[in-house]
């Protein structure tokens, strides 16, 4: 999987459809959807560990974006809104449920440097199984922001402004959760374990 940068002229064109909304087009809210909605199911289904789970919260981040967008005033990039909604909505999920994180074994290859990528059916889901374990133990804002930064490809100053959060904060928790994912598979890489 690779990561998602969003352009600045998708930012002004993100604008010029939020401004159509506003003034009554609902054709301007489904190129929204249709333009973000695979960004915020990623962002969800690498929250939560349900394929299902992630389709609700993704369609639940479109209405409450189509209840509010009407006051959208453009003091954020809407992407920065978006996965702002997206981020609460699992974090809540993930409380109410209790439920833990889990990647596909595509992200998890994502993860892995191409060099220490096994090369047997069994040994990928073996490191998959891991790579999922170690994702789904790092605490719940240094996955959000893990998520953001490594697989949204977002610079950290924007994940602070979607986490609302300090830059610094950030920068720590994508360390932390960085240290913690090298410390978990290192051994199992390097043929330790």
């Amino acid at each position: 999987m690779s990561k998602t940068q969003v352009r600045p002229d998708s930012a002004v064109e993100d604008l010029r459809l939020v401004r159509e909304f506003q003034a009554g087009s609902e054709r301007a809210f489904n190129e929204l959807v249709l333009k973000h909605r695979q960004g915020v199911f990623l962002t969800a289904s690498g929250m939560l560990s349900s394929r299902d789970d992630a389709e609700d919260i993704t369609q639940e981040v479109f209405i409450k974006a189509y209840q509010s967008l009407g006051g959208f005033r453009g003091e954020s990039a809407l992407y920065t809104w978006l996965y702002r909604i997206t981020i609460n909505l699992c974090l809540n999920h993930i409380r109410k449920r209790k439920v833990r994180s889990s990647f596909g074994l595509e992200q998890v290859q994502a993860v892995l440097p191409e060099a220490d990528r096994a090369d047997s059916d069994l040994e990928i889901s073996e490191l998959s199984l891991k790579a999922r374990t170690a994702i789904a133990g790092l605490p719940e804002k240094q996955r959000a922001v893990f998520i953001l930064r490594h697989f949204r490809g977002l610079p950290h100053a924007e994940i602070a402004r979607i986490m609302e959060r300090d830059e610094g904060t950030i920068k720590a928790n994508y360390f932390q959760a960085v240290r913690k994912l090298r410390d978990k598979l290192g051994p199992y890489l390097q043929g330790k374990e």
